[in-house]
């Protein structure tokens, strides 16, 4: 109940939704021109449970979002309620491979994930204890292809292991909202597919 407490940010929908749809837009220009980070995040139901934008752009980094080096660009991600509340900011320094903390809105840690290969994230607490990877607590099937209001989508299906409790709930959540970010691809090669399973 502690923790729980300590991370009011989530909502309680998306705390206790285990199937996420995460949401890439999918068309021509976004295949050769995606410099922002944007994904929308839905339940097996279709309802909205977040959406996912970058709190500033690019900046001088803008070039380097069209390149394979996007990966290794800054983001600076706010995790947002259907109805505007701020749930999580999730921050990536500039670098290959650092760690991407993820905070309550008012800044509290609850912890980061750092990339250790393209299938293996590593899920640290506020202390920077390495506790799992994130396969270890979801499945991630990114690539399929989609439509939401007529506008093509590439969906990946999350499950999140069932009972999961916090912190490592919103470790996975945040690892899977931000998954292109974590696996060192940032917004380069929207179409690129990939599993993340147990």
């Amino acid at each position: 109940m502690g923790d729980r407490c300590r991370i009011p940010c989530i909502t309680v929908s998306l705390l206790n939704t285990d199937t996420l749809f995460v949401e890439h837009q999918f068309n021509f220009l976004s295949l050769l021109f995606r410099p922002h980070y944007r994904v929308q995040v839905f339940d097996e139901r279709d309802m909205p449970l977040a959406g996912v934008a970058e709190r500033s752009g690019p900046g001088l980094q803008r070039p380097l979002r069209y390149t394979g080096f996007s990966g290794w660009t800054s983001f600076d991600l706010v995790v947002t309620a259907p109805h505007g509340q701020p749930l999580l900011h999730i921050r990536k320094p500039f670098g290959r491979r650092p760690h991407i903390r993820v905070t309550t809105p008012d800044g509290q840690a609850i912890g980061s994930l750092r990339q250790e290969s393209v299938r293996r994230q590593a899920l640290h607490d506020a202390h920077g204890t390495r506790v799992c990877l994130l396969g270890d607590v979801a499945q991630i099937h990114t690539g399929h292809r989609a439509k939401r209001h007529g506008q093509r989508v590439r969906r990946d299906v999350v499950r999140i292991r069932p009972g999961l409790t916090e912190p490592l709930r919103s470790l996975a959540v945040a690892g899977a909202l931000a998954f292109d970010i974590a696996r060192g691809k940032g917004t380069a090669q929207i179409d690129q597919s990939i599993d993340i399973v147990p």
